[in-house]
């Protein structure tokens, strides 16, 4: 939804400078977001310290969310509901903790969303209308 109202703005938009937003462009929100799955999904023996990648289109943010979520996409196909819902160990910034992978993906799912907050400060700083994302309106109208 949000790259619906913001892409056609262009790539001057998605880099412009957001004082006072947290981050320093919609670009950097946007692209840690991303990362995540990086650091969460890249590895399943641990976090990986992969720096985020810099982004100055959507075109290379499409290809950067494309290949990272293809990646964990992949990764997750390759299990087994068993595999998927074993708690396993995982080195977590040097501490060794028990996840399923179930666990780390929605980790990493609900760590994107949380950020959407970070968008909408990102938007109202660059004095843009910000799109309804709540969970609700991307269903289907159920009347009764």
């Amino acid at each position: 939804e949000y790259e619906r109202v913001i892409r056609p703005l262009g790539d001057g938009l998605l880099t412009a400078p957001a004082p006072g937003s947290g981050w320093p462009a919609l670009r950097d929100a946007l692209a840690h977001m991303v990362w995540a799955y990086i650091r969460w999904l890249a590895d399943p023996a641990g976090t990986t310290d992969e720096p985020v990648e810099r982004i100055e289109s959507w075109d290379e943010l499409e290809a950067y969310r494309h290949r990272v979520l293809g990646h964990a996409r992949e990764h997750l196909e390759s299990l087994g509901d068993k595999e998927l819902l074993t708690p396993r160990e995982m080195n977590v910034d040097s501490k060794m903790l028990r996840y399923s992978p179930a666990d780390i993906f929605v980790h990493a799912m609900l760590h994107e969303r949380q950020h959407h907050g970070d968008l909408n400060t990102l938007m109202y700083q660059l004095q843009m209308d910000t799109p309804i994302v709540e969970y609700r309106f991307s269903l289907p109208e159920r009347r009764t």
